[in-house]
């Protein structure tokens, strides 16, 4: 069992600065267990023993002392002297959450279910217990790998009690109900685990597949794109760049669809394009003030270019501040009414021209300020990537100038660069498609 399975953290505050240097001899039994503390969060095990064995010296009944020299013992892999310390915590103080819990973790670890389950239990049941979280989870994994699953899962839905914002409880939760075919409220757990952990790979992957089995694709191509962030050259991330294919070829057949039926003009509101620069109508919520545009997350679905006869005149450059780029949960796509001489025939394409794939592009961002959007375009191209800013006229917000990456044929080539810029630029990345004209 990999260590802190079962949880057996101690410090809940990330404590620096290990002193290494000389020690005076009036240091008291508090400066010496600060110091000992300082150093095992330092990873400094040696120095933690070093002032801890002090400290013990001067008082050998502080239980907090015992309890510390058992998680310094237990970080440098001597855990029958981390047992021992354990035990000697609990002769001097039998009710120390704490030290249960992680004497707890210790007997899991050498399978000696029933003490660890005892262990838990009783820091569970402790009213003064800072952190019960941790106990309702460790007897959830004791639970699961008895083969227990609903007792489990009832154990991790108390650790997500004490703490909403437990990820690794979702997780764990997110995976039983999943294998209790409760298919929908393990989507949930594990939208909850990657909304408090966004960094769990396999609660990003569940939760992507789970949402794209539902028909949810919005979701589902954020978390998918995500695990190759986290976890590249995974077995997880190619599972998940199967997914992201699918979702590809998922919105390639919307895109093919939608261009055989024609539809209506474009509706008010929506963002006029300049059509010389080739960039697709995005429909706006109307509700959307003028100033910054909100956050929200962007929908994959196909969107159409202008129609043919679109004529918008490019505006001059804002001089106003760069504000992030656009967020909008689209509304059904309206395609581009074809004329007479380009409409292809019924069941198939315009004589003498074949059918081409869509491609996507991810979009970076949008500002107000021309300069501001072209000094961020010169910043990408020096780092190799291909940008380009466009002109685009929105009927609320003005002129706006949007940088966008070249197109590339497919969905999970998209979120790679996606992935890729992540950490190269701020903001709520998207992917676009671009449909085939």
């Amino acid at each position: 069992m990999r260590r802190l399975t079962l949880l057996s953290v101690a410090f809940l505050v990330v404590i620096s600065g290990c002193a290494t240097t000389s020690r005076q001899p009036e240091h008291s039994v508090d400066q010496l267990k600060d110091l000992g503390e300082k150093c095992l969060a330092a990873g400094e095990t040696a120095n933690a023993l070093k002032y801890l064995t002090e400290a013990e010296e001067k008082k050998p009944d502080d239980a907090t002392v015992q309890y510390a020299l058992a998680l310094a013992y237990d970080q440098r892999g001597l855990q029958d002297k981390a047992l021992q310390h354990l035990q000697n915590a609990l002769k001097i103080k039998p009710n120390y959450p704490e030290a249960l819990n992680t004497i707890g973790y210790i007997y899991a670890t050498r399978g000696q279910f029933e003490l660890a389950r005892a262990a838990f239990q009783k820091a569970l049941d402790d009213p003064f217990y800072r952190t019960p979280q941790f106990a309702a989870y460790n007897l959830g994994r004791l639970y699961e790998k008895k083969g227990e699953p609903e007792k489990a899962l009832s154990y991790y839905q108390q650790a997500v009690k004490f703490d909403q914002n437990y990820g690794m409880a979702w997780l764990r939760m997110g995976q039983i109900l999943e294998q209790l075919s409760r298919t929908e409220e393990a989507r949930h757990a594990y939208g909850n685990a990657v909304r408090a952990s966004s960094n769990l790979a396999e609660a990003q992957l569940r939760f992507g597949i789970l949402s794209y089995l539902a028909g949810d694709l919005e979701p589902a191509l954020h978390a998918l794109s995500m695990v190759g962030q986290i976890a590249p050259n995974t077995d997880m991330a190619d599972e998940a760049r199967k997914y992201l294919d699918k979702i590809n070829a998922s919105a390639t057949a919307q895109t093919r669809k939608a261009r055989s039926h024609a539809s209506s003009p474009v509706l008010s509101g929506e963002i006029e394009v300049n059509p010389s620069e080739g960039i697709q109508h995005q429909q706006m919520k109307e509700e959307v003030p003028t100033g910054a545009l909100p956050h929200a997350t962007v929908r994959i679905l196909p969107i159409p270019s202008p129609a043919p006869d679109t004529t918008v005149k490019s505006p001059p450059a804002s001089t106003q501040q760069g504000i992030p780029e656009e967020t909008h949960a689209p509304a059904a796509e309206k395609a581009p009414v074809p004329n007479k001489e380009s409409a292809p025939a019924q069941g198939g394409v315009t004589e003498g021209h074949e059918s081409q794939p869509d491609k996507y592009t991810v979009q970076v961002g949008s500002f107000e300020d021309r300069q501001k959007a072209d000094e961020i375009k010169a910043r990408l191209v020096a780092k190799g990537y291909q940008a380009v800013v466009r002109t685009v006229k929105h009927g609320k917000l003005g002129t706006i100038f949007v940088i966008q990456l070249q197109p590339v044929n497919s969905v999970s080539k998209a979120s790679t660069l996606m992935t890729q810029l992540s950490g190269e630029v701020e903001g709520d990345l998207k992917i676009i498609v671009v449909p085939s004209r």
